[in-house]
């Protein structure tokens, strides 16, 4: 195996685009494994965006590879280093978001005249419904309201495009309509 890691790092400099992914082939369900085991959540699917993170990083620094015995190694610290950069932005996203909700909440709590019974338990409602939105949902909507940047903002946080950005927002206003009209008819 090490001796394949040479062979495939040295055709891969010569100009083989097969050879790197006869290296991914070979390490990836290690990675895999090592991503999913330090997934803040441990879920299969946020350990495969951890490895494709991973192995992308590792494709753009394969010249940096100083012992081609190691490469093996060289690669998990490469997804140790990706799993703890996840964390911490889950980290400080969540505590964004709490942050977010509270003062929202804190606003809403207040003696407002202008917001009668009904609107206040609809806010609640909402409340609710975006709480049940996945995570990447939940955070473009937070963006869009609170963030005086959302498009720069969910391109630094969430890797999203302009347009990414929009077919994430309206996927989750759909779904939050839904939700809404599904509470409603309980």
């Amino acid at each position: 195996m090490v001796s394949d890691d040479c062979t495939d790092l040295a055709e891969h400099s010569l100009g083989n685009p097969e050879a790197f992914g006869r290296l991914y082939d070979r390490h990836a369900s290690l990675v895999l494994a090592l991503c999913v085991n330090n997934a803040t959540s441990r879920s299969h699917a946020e350990g495969e965006d951890a490895l494709q993170e991973t192995f992308t990083r590792a494709y753009r620094m394969l010249d940096r590879v100083e012992d081609c015995t190691k490469f093996r190694s060289w690669i998990c610290r490469i997804a140790r280093y990706v799993s703890s950069e996840r964390r911490r932005s889950a980290r400080r996203r969540r505590n964004h978001e709490e942050r977010a909700s509270e003062e929202a909440s804190l606003r809403l709590a207040g003696s407002d005249p202008a917001h009668t019974p009904e609107q206040r338990e609809q806010l609640r409602r909402l409340d609710v419904a975006i709480d049940l939105l996945p995570e990447s949902e939940r955070l473009v909507i937070h963006l869009q309201y609170l963030d005086p940047d959302p498009v720069g903002a969910a391109r630094r946080t969430l890797g999203l495009s302009r347009s990414g950005f929009y077919k994430t927002l309206g996927r989750a206003r759909e779904r939050l309509a839904s939700l809404m009209s599904k509470e409603m008819s309980a």
